[in-house]
């Protein structure tokens, strides 16, 4: 994929721009997408839904793309990882830049995938999960030339300070029970307490009373039963 800007008033070539974008069939949206954006900001850029046409020849014309890009935008998912012809698409601008000093191979990540062997070293620009003016932006940004160093300054990163001049920050606490509503639950169950407390003291002291009631009974029959055996043996 040819990352040379054209004009705004110019016209796209013909033939192709030299420069492909490398995907499976399955990811074919995200590439259209891709080709899209890059398009409408200046970039030329062959794709195979656009540019391959019917009559021609589909290994000839990916030949002629591959050996004329000077970049080529690589479409990475599982689907297109597990693919077999997708992977001389990707070791064609490899080989060129082994040592990715020229930037040949610019892997694009669209879905969820992990990329194993050579590609791994390869940094990718990663629009999984983003929306679509971020992942704009990231794809652009993948593209360019020189530095990814932001237009605007980055905010200072002090957690105790807002990012936003418009937002006040807010600290969201867990909230507290009301110091009132503690209190009344507090005397219920200490009085609930205090009257199962006095409900015992009671019953033991009714208790105790019938055992010393029932020791004088006891103390009274051995007296009276120790008369009787002495009057007996008297006479």
């Amino acid at each position: 994929m040819n990352l040379e800007r054209i004009g705004k008033t110019g016209s796209m070539p013909m033939l192709f721009p030299n420069n492909p974008i490398s995907y499976n069939r399955a990811d074919k949206q995200w590439a259209e997408w891709i080709a899209w954006t890059l398009e409408e900001a200046g970039y030329s850029v062959v794709i195979q839904a656009w540019d391959f046409r019917p009559g021609g020849n589909f290994v000839l014309d990916m030949q002629r793309a591959a050996a004329e890009s000077q970049k080529t935008i690589a479409v990475l998912s599982e689907s297109y990882l597990k693919a077999s012809y997708t992977q001389p698409e990707w070791a064609a601008a490899f080989a060129q830049d082994p040592e990715s000093l020229e930037r040949k191979l610019i892997p694009v990540r669209v879905k969820e995938c992990k990329p194993e062997g050579l590609l791994r070293s390869i940094v990718y620009a990663d629009l999984v999960g983003l929306s679509e003016p971020d992942a704009k932006q990231a794809l652009l940004s993948a593209v360019a030339k020189g530095r990814a160093k932001p237009e605007d300054k980055p905010g200072f990163p002090d957690s105790s300070v807002s990012t936003s001049p418009t937002v006040e920050k807010q600290v969201i606490t867990e909230p507290k029970p009301f110091p009132s509503a503690v209190s009344r639950v507090q005397q219920v169950k200490a009085k609930a307490l205090q009257n199962q407390l006095d409900n015992l003291i009671a019953e033991y002291e009714v208790l105790n009373q019938k055992l010393s009631n029932t020791i004088d009974a006891v103390a009274r029959l051995r007296q009276e039963r120790q008369l009787e055996d002495s009057s007996w043996s008297a006479q």
